[in-house]
């Protein structure tokens, strides 16, 4: 990014430029631009082959996201691995030859996702007040170092300290990376950048599959080797983010700091090959200055952070947005338990080679976000939401045929539990969307903390009955497969607006320009 002016000149420009008025939605001043209005003509107007650096911005949030995939994939794959059912799962409590799955392995793998409950709930609403960038930050550091430690864990209560551990960072990771994305892209392809960031996890779970691969199907090694390596991409992610993301403009207006905001608003322009008239530091207070939060002390910030918690819950968007998505975040986090205990599931059914198996499973998200990337912003974001958990509900259930058939039935297994996992990515990429996009920018993070926190204790609970019913395959597939469908409807039972292609809301209670898809605007209440 190398766009740089001072505020002065700033200001200066915007003198210059009174006679020739910005076309187009104009609030609250006829010639202000909005951060989005700004992107928008920035993204059209830029020199599509300059925009090296602003692909780097993303690249480096989806090498984070990668991270996450790889430190939460790496359980599906050690849970079947005989030393770590010998040194973990069967220390000192069991006879010799017997693994407590559903006490000890439920809980290793359901202490990554109560880390993520606290992670999410906790830095999602203190990150609207310490910024984007140090709460991805933060997260990205203790992942990574939580996930060194696991693979140095002598037992199971260890194993699971260190698993929260890592669920705390990626807690933080979540409810920062995608509000960081989502403000730092134009709205009119918010939900294509959204889901390229998104992506990455794909390359993740793909890396960790291969990984498993290579390491415990074509070879022999410990599974504390596959659980070190697994943590590298989260270290990569955390030095990318460090070099190349900045701040988001909104968090930094939102909180009155407007020549920052405009500074990253221009560099960012910049980085999309725009060399046109630059957003001004006043047409960034005209927009945000009535919305700003002034410095609190500590006990000022607690109660803030509580209140923006309690604003999730509003008449305004308690039962059209949060309680919604919290309901999808429920079900898919209940159905993608599935995928923590796949290896096992296979070793159950019968399947052969199940670190191979396991890779085909890893390899059909790639088709699933491909499309994701195409449809998010062609069909709409709940359109899209509901086909891919409906279907995904359908691909269990043909699974579960599968698996009643006995050997007879294994390729339809593989086949359907493939179309599961691309059909469940394609919801994933479409809930991160419409959860980025639905909150206004003052209380963003803690609706995606707060979201995802929710969907946390989902999976827990689903460590639990997974590791319960490991031995009952086709019930565990049926279960699964019921809460996806469950999900499916909820948004349109309820009726959940679809922001495609409109322009984000700032806070919540107050009239907003939002850009319809026949580019005129209109003024709503949110």
């Amino acid at each position: 990014m190398t766009r740089r002016r001072s505020p002065a000149m700033n200001e200066s420009t915007h003198e210059q430029d009174q006679t020739t008025p910005f076309r187009g939605p104009t609030h609250p001043a006829a010639t202000s631009r909005s951060i989005d209005e700004f992107y928008n003509v920035a993204h059209e107007q830029g020199n599509s082959g300059g925009r090296f650096h602003y692909w780097l911005l993303f690249l480096a949030l989806g090498v984070a996201n990668s991270g996450d995939a790889t430190e939460i994939g790496c359980m599906n794959y050690i849970l079947s691995h005989p030393l770590f059912k010998e040194e973990i799962l069967a220390y000192r409590t069991v006879a010799v030859g017997e693994e407590d799955y559903g006490g000890r392995g439920a809980a290793v793998a359901s202490s990554i996702f109560a880390g993520m409950l606290f992670g999410g709930v906790i830095t999602g609403a203190y990150g609207d007040r310490l910024g984007r960038r140090p709460t991805l930050l933060a997260g990205l550091f203790l992942n990574g170092c939580s996930g060194i430690s696991s693979s140095l864990a002598p037992t199971a209560a260890v194993m699971c300290l260190c698993r929260f551990c890592a669920g705390l960072g990626i807690g933080a990771v979540l409810s920062s990376l995608i509000t960081l994305a989502s403000e730092l892209s134009p709205s009119a392809h918010r939900g294509w950048y959204i889901t390229f960031v998104g992506g990455f996890w794909t390359l993740g779970s793909c890396f960790i599959a291969l990984l498993a691969y290579i390491l415990f199907g074509l070879n022999n090694y410990s599974w504390r080797i596959f659980v070190l390596i697994a943590a590298s991409p989260t270290l990569l992610g955390g030095v990318l983010v460090w070099a190349l993301v900045p701040e988001s403009p909104r968090y930094l207006a939102l909180h009155g700091r407007y020549e920052e905001a405009a500074k990253v608003a221009n560099d960012v322009a910049g980085a999309m090959g725009y060399v046109g008239t630059e957003i001004t530091v006043k047409e960034i207070r005209d927009h945000f200055g009535h919305m700003a939060d002034s410095k609190h002390g500590p006990s000022l910030e607690d109660k803030q952070a509580m209140k923006k918690i309690g604003e999730l819950y509003r008449k305004d968007l308690a039962f059209t947005v949060t309680i919604p998505l919290q309901i999808v975040w429920i079900s898919m986090s209940f159905g993608s338990g599935v995928c923590t205990w796949i290896t096992k599931l296979f070793e159950e059914i019968g399947l052969s080679n199940i670190y191979l198996q396991s890779l085909y499973f890893a390899l059909a998200n790639i088709p699933g976000n491909l499309a994701a990337t195409f449809l998010v912003d062609r069909v709409g974001r709940k359109a899209l939401l509901f086909g891919s958990m409906a279907m995904a509900s359908l691909s269990l259930g043909l699974a579960a045929h599968g698996a009643s058939k006995a050997d007879a039935g294994q390729l339809q297994v593989i086949i359907s539990s493939c179309s599961f996992h691309s059909f469940l990515v394609m919801g994933w990429c479409a809930l991160s969307v419409m959860t980025s996009e639905l909150f206004p920018t003052s209380i963003r993070g803690t609706g995606m903390g707060v979201c995802a926190g929710v969907g946390r204790l989902a999976g827990i609970l689903v460590q639990y009955v997974n590791g319960a019913f490991i031995d009952k395959p086709l019930v565990l597939l049926l279960t699964a497969a019921s809460c996806l469908m469950t999900g499916a409807f909820a948004p349109i039972v309820l009726k959940m607006p679809d922001m495609t292609d409109k322009h984000l809301s700032e806070i919540p209670g107050k009239a907003i320009g939002v850009l319809e898809g026949n580019g005129q605007a209109i003024h709503k209440i949110v």
